[in-house]
């Protein structure tokens, strides 16, 4: 047993030996005050950081600024503007006035008109000095007020930067005379209101409840602090962080009667200064500039405020824990930081765990704060940190050492591994020399064509059965850029280009031109193999391309031959009966009336097999381009063949229409050019196809002579039945609008 818990007394020596180092040192600091100073600006930022809370509307100021003392004409205030003052806020009832201005001086005139209103206002605080000056000099307060038991102590509890992070509730007089601090007496007033009083919970009654609130007193050492002057009864200062601020009013606008109606009803009212002449500013930790530093009422009023939240509404006091469990936290974090660091693999390990738990422990320290609970911050993180160094540093040391002691060994082992490899490599350059040629002579004899090209596009490798196919050679790769040799048109090349760069791995067929100045039909296929190079699979398709228009060319022909067969037989039948039925309609009506039925029927079977064989016909504009393309090109050769002046405009953006629907727009315009130019006589047709997102319309208009569309007969009509029958076939709708001499407009609309 003894022996084991050597080993692991050995094994933990470096946390053993820097736990009760740092963790002491940095005891000592905090006993000495060392670090107290930066746990105090630590809580500061707590505060700045705090969420923003709803103003106390209980709580009403009324400011002296600047502009109010110009307005008065002199400082201090005469005793008969601050009696009308007072009077006019007791017309709206407020449950308590807290006079933050000193007067134990008569400001004549109207002195007795203030003594009058000091009696009559039982519900008035005032406010004496009670902590000497450093001239040793104190202030009293107005001799009626402290006669009748109306006054509290104005002074407020400055930590050595200046700021105020703890309050007063009471304190003792020279007299020994016991006095509320005037925020806690506004607040303790305004709660006997409600029947909300202290109620003792000690013998001592240090210790007392205070509605939700329970409230005790600060110590020598509590919290960051180090040494406090713990005087009176204090507590930490948790003021609410208001947006904008109380609610105020000038002395001007009370004196000038302009008062809002029930502004101060039922709530407490603070007289107080905030002109910058007058000095009456104090830092709290809220205080982030000069610009913005609260005036002696404002600290008050916070006070009040602070006390009100916590008895009525439950807001926490700011607490802190006893003063040995602060050192138990303190070693904890050192002995957390000396196991990191002795446990890391390296220095950059070590230094991000310590960051994520320094994050986690002061994110820890701003949730209790939120809770109510001042959690020591800056002695846990410098022994994080400082024991995560020391216990590293001294892992690194013992590392160095034992590395120190090996490295002989490993030199002389690694000499004797490096000939071993010199041997294994002259053996796998050998092998991988041999490689290399058998794959240079699969890739020779693969029967596809495989190109290596850069980033660029430009070819760096090509195989022998590419050299064979296009004639181009890896020597011709050196000086000449083989994608635009290939193609001399530019766009082209720009599609060439963009299936090389894209690498999808999917096929295109390109015609490639060869260096002897022939066009090869080819499809390639590319993929990227690093960040740098892409290979390319070409094969020649020039046979199967051939096989497919030889395949075209004879299903044509077979169709042609179909239509001869069927229909020119179908319309020979017809020339014949119709032949004999003119001999004898007039000698035998009857027989020729037999001619006559046979005729019909072989003209509707030809018929019928004329929609059949047109059906399976796509039109060739239609095979080489999409609907677009092919009005263009019909305009075009129209335009050939004629004088009239023709135009074809495309509206919108294009897409992709059913075949179907593409072959009928496109017969119906060319039906309707046809007509307007042979039959119309139009010397100007103005074709439009709009690209809608729920419909395409197709739109062709003449200025030829015009028909009537009610009197167009079955048989001059054949073409604009068609248009009709087509409209219907794809699910569209047909409008004609032609007036004779006024020309004609044929519009076909279908859905998207």
């Amino acid at each position: 047993m003894w022996t084991t818990l050597k080993q692991q007394l050995w094994r933990w020596r470096g946390v053993l030996i820097t736990v009760p180092s740092i963790a002491g040192g940095l005891l000592l600091l905090r006993f000495t005050g060392a670090l107290q100073l930066m746990e105090l600006v630590a809580l500061d930022q707590m505060f700045r950081l705090r969420p923003v809370e709803a103003v106390d509307d209980r709580i009403v100021l009324i400011t002296i600024d600047e502009s109010d003392i110009k307005q008065l004409g002199q400082w201090p205030m005469s005793d008969a503007a601050l009696a009308r003052v007072i009077t006019t806020l007791k017309q709206q009832q407020p449950r308590v006035i807290g006079l933050d201005i000193f007067r134990d001086l008569p400001v004549e005139p109207g002195h007795q008109a203030l003594v009058n209103v000091f009696t009559t206002t039982p519900n008035l605080i005032g406010i004496e000095n009670v902590i000497k000056a450093a001239n040793g000099e104190v202030v009293q307060a107005p001799p009626l007020l402290k006669q009748r038991d109306q006054v509290s102590a104005s002074d407020l509890l400055l930590d050595r930067d200046g700021r105020v992070r703890r309050s007063l509730l009471y304190l003792r007089t020279q007299d020994n005379r016991s006095i509320f601090a005037l925020g806690a007496r506004l607040a303790f007033l305004y709660l006997d209101r409600q029947g909300i009083r202290r109620q003792p919970l000690n013998a001592d009654q240090t210790k007392f409840r205070l509605g939700r609130a329970v409230f005790k007193p600060l110590q020598t050492n509590t919290g960051g602090y180090v040494g406090l002057d713990a005087g009176g009864y204090q507590i930490l200062s948790n003021f609410p962080r208001f947006q904008q601020g109380f609610r105020t009013i000038s002395l001007t606008n009370v004196l000038q009667g302009q008062l809002p109606r029930d502004l101060v009803r039922d709530r407490i009212v603070l007289i107080g200064l905030t002109a910058e002449s007058l000095k009456d500013k104090f830092f709290t930790s809220y205080t982030t500039d000069s610009t913005a530093v609260p005036a002696g009422v404002e600290v008050h009023a916070l006070l009040t405020s602070q006390l009100l939240s916590a008895a009525l509404d439950g807001r926490p006091l700011l607490n802190v824990y006893p003063e040995p469990m602060e050192w138990v936290w303190l070693v904890l974090w050192s002995a957390i930081g000396a196991v990191i660091g002795w446990t890391a693999s390296s220095p950059r390990k070590a230094l991000v765990r310590v960051i994520l738990l320094g994050i986690a422990l002061c994110g820890g320290a701003y949730g209790f704060f939120l809770l109510g609970w001042w959690i020591m911050l800056i002695p846990p993180l410098l022994a994080l940190l400082g024991s995560a160094i020391t216990s590293h540093g001294y892992l690194l040391w013992e590392n160095l050492k034992e590395y120190a002691h090996t490295l002989e060994q490993k030199v002389e082992e690694r000499t004797l591994n490096l000939e071993q490899e010199i041997v294994e490599r002259k053996q796998a350059e050998e092998t991988l020399s041999q490689q290399k040629q058998l794959l240079q002579t699969i890739v020779d004899h693969i029967p596809v064509m495989i190109t290596l090209y850069d980033a660029t596009g430009r070819i760096e490798f090509v195989n022998h059965q590419f050299e064979q196919i296009l004639g181009w050679s890896s020597a011709d790769l050196q000086n000449i850029d083989l994608v635009a040799e290939c193609s001399s048109d530019s766009e082209h090349r720009e599609q060439i280009l963009d299936h090389m760069l894209a690498a999808t791995g999917t096929w295109l067929d390109l015609k490639i031109r060869t260096k002897d100045d022939r066009l090869v039909n080819t499809a390639w296929a590319n993929v990227q193999l690093d960040h740098r190079l892409s290979v390319g699979i070409g094969q020649d398709i020039s046979d199967r391309k051939r096989a497919e228009e030889a395949s075209l060319l004879d299903e044509r022909n077979r169709m042609a031959r179909e239509i001869h067969d069927i229909l020119a037989q179908a319309f020979t039948g017809i020339l014949l009966h119709v032949g004999a039925a003119m001999e004898i309609m007039v000698k035998k009506p009857a027989k020729a009336e037999t001619h006559l039925e046979t005729v019909d029927e072989l003209a509707r079977s030809g018929l019928a097999e004329a929609r059949r064989s047109v059906v399976a016909l796509r039109p060739k504009l239609l095979e080489e381009g999409d609907l677009p393309s092919a009005l263009k090109r019909l305009t075009a050769q129209m335009q050939v063949s004629s004088q009239t002046q023709l135009t074809c405009e495309i509206v919108g953006v294009t897409y992709a229409l059913s075949p179907h629907v593409e072959n009928h727009l496109l017969r119906i315009g060319q039906e309707a050019l046809t007509n307007a130019i042979k039959y119309a006589h139009a010397t100007t047709i103005d074709i439009e196809l709009v690209y809608e997102e729920t419909q395409c319309l197709l739109r062709v208009k003449d200025n030829g002579q015009g028909f009537d569309v009610t009197q167009v007969s079955l048989e001059r009509g054949f073409g604009l039945i068609g248009m009709s029958e087509r409209a219907e076939r794809m699910h569209g709708e047909l409008m004609i609008q032609s007036q004779p001499g006024q020309g004609t407009e044929i519009i076909v609309i279908v859905g998207a």
